[in-house]
């Protein structure tokens, strides 16, 4: 079981100051994800303009670079879905859609296909523990189902972000409604109502969003950030 990671990123490098952390640093997120792959993963770099002034261009020797010009963070996102489409990839390997604003625990391509490996049936993992289902309003009342593999607990929740894991099949029955529907949580909630599809989140966290208040729990992610 392969993971094949498509990075979006674009020419933007340390911080564009929305509501960051004061660690934050767009370079050490991604330096951060190379030092926990494996043999088992593979890199794409989906790049929306010219990468060549970015410091992305520095690890040429890590990925595949997939140059286009979209103009904005949904055309990114269906351009970066259409190259997937187009990628022979087996029927058993999971694809990984990652935004660049993301910090990853060292051991989550182990936890991944071992949550994989355990149930046969999951439709979307995403490795952020989301904060905001904590304290907002609106999921006071959110009940969740818990699931286990061998060394790690897991949640069902309404939607992700941007960035998640599914496998071959899913991606390719879902990809009209991730490719004409804008929205994150719209979307997700579509899929629940048509399709049955359910999205899982580990606890704790396997990564964060890296905005001020939303980190994934009880992890110390600017030592992290900080190697």
């Amino acid at each position: 079981m392969k993971i094949h990671i498509f990075y979006r990123h674009y020419n933007v490098e340390k911080t564009d100051g929305r509501g960051r952390p004061k660690w934050f640093d767009y370079e050490k997120c991604f330096s951060n994800l190379l030092s926990t792959l494996t043999s088992d993963t593979e890199l794409h770099i989906m790049f929306d303009g010219d990468s060549s002034t970015n410091f992305i261009s520095n690890y040429k020797n890590h990925y595949t670079l997939y140059e286009f010009k979209a103009g904005s963070d949904q055309e990114s996102f269906w351009e970066t879905l259409r190259y997937i489409k187009e990628q022979n990839i087996k029927d058993d390997d999971l694809i990984y859609i990652l935004e660049n604003d993301y910090l990853h625990i060292n051991d989550w391509v182990s936890k991944v296909k071992e949550i994989f490996s355990t149930y046969s049936n999951l439709n979307y993992v995403s490795l952020y523990d989301h904060n905001d289902k904590y304290f907002l309003p609106m999921y006071e009342n959110l009940t969740s189902k818990i699931f286990t593999s061998l060394t790690h607990h897991w949640r069902n929740t309404p939607s992700t972000c941007g960035s998640y894991i599914t496998n071959k099949k899913i991606f390719d029955e879902d990809f009209n409604v991730h490719t004409t529907i804008a929205g994150d949580h719209n979307k997700f909630l579509q899929l629940n109502q048509e399709k049955g599809r359910f999205v899982i989140t580990p606890i704790p966290g396997l990564s964060t969003h890296c905005m001020e208040g939303l980190l994934s729990p009880t992890i110390d992610w600017e030592n992290i950030n900080n190697g």
